[in-house]
């Protein structure tokens, strides 16, 4: 049991360290992968999801989210590989987010729902409701670095 207690609490300073500090999130540089994302959405980093969750949405193709995303087949396996061998590791990634969204992963909630940096209002504005445009806050997210102090909250 003390041992469970250590790890919660080694996940809770975790957690409150990624929401004060400077976090890199590497993008390694990768075309086919920001040709094919950029197109739609910011390419995420591939850390931000296990390899089992790029694994499931990459499978889904031609299938993505709402959408369809159309995409020869030697391109999305080449995708698919990279971002598996990119993926998170570290232990807040590696549980599987419901739908492999990242926005519904516990890590991205308790950093941003559970912010009383961010208001409630903040999260109805049309750049911000789903969460999954980093950019809009983050400026330095295209380069993979979420630096809590350099975040500007829409108004």
């Amino acid at each position: 049991m003390n041992h469970i207690k250590q790890a919660a609490t080694g996940l809770a300073t975790l957690l409150m360290g990624l929401a004060h500090a400077q976090v890199s999130v590497p993008i390694p540089a990768f075309t086919p992968y920001t040709q094919q994302c950029n197109v739609c959405h910011f390419a995420y980093p591939p850390g931000m999801l296990p390899a089992a969750s790029w694994k499931k949405l990459m499978d889904a193709m031609p299938q993505h989210f709402t959408g369809q995303v159309m995409m020869n087949i030697d391109t999305q396996e080449e995708i698919s590989k990279w971002l598996q061998a990119n993926a998170g590791t570290f232990a807040l990634v590696a549980e599987e987010p419901p739908q492999n969204r990242i926005t519904q992963s516990a890590w991205w909630t308790k950093i941003h729902m559970n912010n009383p940096k961010v208001p409630a209002a903040v999260w109805k504005k049309p750049s911000v409701a789903k969460g999954s445009s980093c950019v809009t806050c983050h400026q330095t997210a295209a380069k993979g670095e979420y630096n809590a102090k350099s975040v500007q909250v829409p108004k």
